[in-house]
């Protein structure tokens, strides 16, 4: 038999078992994103009451290099379910379910840029989400008036300076399975403080890579605020760099080959 042959076929079977021993999700990331305060409250007649307080929070999948994003699910055998203490926020104004349909001419505009929502990536059209500390801070949005000023340090980096955006081409948009009864709590037509599913998930097919997925790799999956305690618990399927291999991490109770991190609940839901 070839040397070259063997060496090469050799080569591909650590490369197999190293990708598959490796754990794609590294972690799940929630950014404090934003906290509003009395001048936000100005756009309640046209964007929807924000109490003084709500925090906006962004949760990110962080991946290794390699590796997409495919799915946060929930079965009957792992609930996904994210909650709070008093009622998530959608804006009124040009907020939706999901981040990709907000244009972005409109994310200067009163509170549309702490909507609630779900993703893949985007966090508006043509948007990549990215975490405020990794933002260059150019083509920052300017706000109209005085509206997402704050400058609170508890929220770390203030969006006047980096805004957790970047323009990109052909940004990743959602898939829902089985789940639009239970989205429509992130539609502006609803209030509600509870999503959760048991049969269902929010997808991209063929998967989805941070804006710098050559590094940090870090996919946006949802945007939530709420004047209340924000608690999770998520199961995320993630492809690995084997064509048609995939990893699934769930937040309690492994099963067979499942991986499960502390990272996927959030909040008091860790303690139980």
């Amino acid at each position: 038999m070839n040397n070259n042959f063997i060496f090469s076929l050799l080569s591909f079977i650590f490369f197999v078992n190293t990708c598959i021993s490796q754990q794609g999700l590294e972690k799940v990331i929630v950014e404090k994103y934003y906290i509003s305060n009395s001048d936000d409250t100005l756009a309640n007649e046209i964007a929807g009451k924000l109490p003084i307080g709500s925090t906006t929070y962004r949760i990110y999948a962080d991946l290794l290099p390699g590796y997409q994003f495919l799915a946060a699910y929930g079965s009957p055998e792992h609930t996904l379910r994210i909650a709070t203490t008093t009622t998530f926020f959608n804006n009124e104004d040009h907020g939706a379910v999901i981040a990709n349909v907000i244009p972005y001419r409109t994310l200067k505009k009163n509170t549309v840029m702490l909507d609630s929502w779900l993703s893949v990536g985007a966090a508006g059209e043509d948007c990549y989400g990215i975490l405020k500390s990794d933002d260059d801070s150019l083509e920052t949005v300017k706000h109209e008036k005085n509206f997402l000023s704050n400058n609170s340090k508890v929220m770390g980096i203030p969006l006047t300076k980096c805004d957790g955006l970047i323009r990109g081409e052909n940004v990743p948009r959602p898939f829902f399975f089985h789940i639009d009864s239970a989205a429509k709590v992130f539609n502006a037509l609803h209030k509600g403080g509870l999503f959760e599913v048991k049969n269902g998930a929010w997808a991209c097919l063929g998967g989805s890579k941070g804006a710098d997925s050559l590094t940090k790799n870090r996919v946006l999956i949802a945007q939530i605020t709420t004047d209340g305690e924000l608690t999770f618990e998520l199961n995320i399927q993630v492809a690995t760099p084997i064509k048609g291999v995939s990893q699934r991490f769930v937040a309690r109770n492994p099963i067979e080959d499942e991986i499960c991190i502390p990272s996927l609940i959030y909040g008091r839901d860790r303690k139980k």
